[in-house]
């Protein structure tokens, strides 16, 4: 592995940036083989098992010196881990948030190393949930431990590890925020902050998801007789209306344009479908379900009212549709001013680890400032941390080697500027 950061301390000017820059400097090794670990402790979720792979981040916070570590769940088997660590002095409280669960690997045949394997190959780790997002989850234990070193300083750097975020997170950022047990000034999420590239931005947006299923009714009789009296196939109207939909559907939306989100809402009808019940059945039902991904301002009731208005328009056009809207459920979309010290310190720590400095942007999907700002009122930085999306939840997901040290270092530095420069 390539030694990282060889002359960064000279680019510091306070003793505690120093010493924090050369903790990590010196335990690159250390980073990369601990996120290996985490790799090869299977959290796959569905079905949903966090235990060991908490156990495993627990033992390594401990060994670290890290003290203040609680284990809060509530279901035995889907553990969140929280932790800090608290200066001398009186401070802000910056958190780092990342879930330890992953997707299923999916289609095995698809993969060229066994996926809770860590494998190298050339500069790339390759192994389920390396850059979504293990990587990063060693990444701020180590920038906790590396602040622990420090003799004194303002303010509290909090962990939340957190269970089920596949999922919908649920059992994790949802329930922790719903029961008031998070509570931070600002709080850093390091889902992969790469589109196009690696570590390409700072993404200050998270949009929303609206989740809603489309029911289509028809003729159910025997299929024999279907082109002897009036009869109406649900599965066709299914797919015409899901056809209609995917084209039209983006123009009844309400929404303002956000200047981060130039792309604007997506639409992704049938993301599941089901019709029909068996052989000699002429269908009579059928359903979809489908998504939209939302931009900050754009409320539930609203999205609803859009879509019933197609519906309305859809069923007037072609009078044998008949159709419903079921509502499951909507996550918000979240966003941080600009302005926030947060910013700036991620911006400018990253350009003295990376070269570069990092643009700000609008994450495309929904993450756990969902619920860490919206429930807990915590600002959010919806996503920075290693990795490259597109690479994630696909066979062989994969990420550069040196990501989660040179995330642990970009996390304990900004941590330390950011309670520096907000004490008082």
């Amino acid at each position: 592995m390539k030694v990282l950061f060889e002359n960064i301390e000279e680019n510091l000017s306070s003793e505690n940036a120093k010493k924090v820059a050369s903790f990590i400097r010196s335990r690159q090794q250390e980073i990369f083989d601990f996120t290996c670990e985490l790799i090869r402790t299977p959290s796959i979720n569905p079905p949903g098992d966090e235990t060991a792979v908490a156990a495993v981040i627990q033992k390594r916070l401990q060994k670290l010196g890290v003290e203040n570590v609680k284990i809060l769940s509530s279901q035995e088997s889907r553990p969140n881990v929280l932790a800090e660590v608290s200066g001398k002095e009186a401070g802000k409280r910056v958190m780092f948030s990342g879930h330890i669960d992953t997707k299923p690997a999916g289609d095995l045949t698809q993969w060229k190393t066994d996926p809770l394997d860590a494998v190298v190959q050339g500069d790339q780790l390759i192994g389920l949930g390396c850059g979504d997002m293990k990587a990063a989850i060693a990444a701020m234990i180590y920038a906790a431990a590396a602040l622990k070193t420090l003799d004194s300083f303002p303010g509290t750097i909090a962990l939340a590890l957190t269970a089920d975020e596949e999922n919908g997170s649920v059992l994790g950022s949802k329930w922790l925020a719903d029961q008031g047990l998070i509570e931070a000034d600002v709080c850093v999420i390091g889902e992969p902050g790469g589109i196009f590239e690696e570590w390409e931005a700072i993404h200050l947006v998270s949009r929303g998801a609206a989740l809603f299923k489309v029911v289509v009714y028809g003729t159910q009789m025997h299929s024999s007789i279907s082109d002897q009296l009036p009869a109406v196939n649900a599965t066709l109207k299914m797919a015409q209306l899901a056809i209609k939909m995917q084209n039209e559907l983006r123009d009844y939306l309400t929404f303002e344009e956000h200047p981060l989100c130039k792309f604007g809402p997506t639409v992704n009808i049938g993301v599941t479908a089901q019709s029909g019940v068996t052989y000699g059945v002429y269908p009579g039902r059928a359903e979809f379900s489908s998504d939209i991904r939302t931009l900050p301002g754009m409320t539930e009731d609203q999205i609803k009212r859009d879509i019933l208005r197609f519906l309305d328009d859809a069923m007037k056009q072609d009078p044998e549709l008949r159709a419903e809207l079921e509502w499951k459920l909507m996550v918000g979309a979240t966003e941080i001013d600009s302005q926030d010290p947060i910013v700036d310190c991620l911006q400018q720590v990253a350009k003295q680890v990376l070269g570069t400095t990092p643009k700000l942007d609008a994450f495309p999907g929904a993450t756990d400032a969902a619920y860490i700002q919206t429930a807990a009122g915590i600002p959010c930085i919806a996503s920075f941390g290693p990795g490259y999306l597109p690479r994630a939840h696909s066979p062989n997901e994969n990420m550069h080697v040196s990501g989660a040290a040179q995330a642990a270092m970009i996390y304990a530095l900004s941590a330390l500027r950011y309670l520096e420069q907000t004490k008082g």
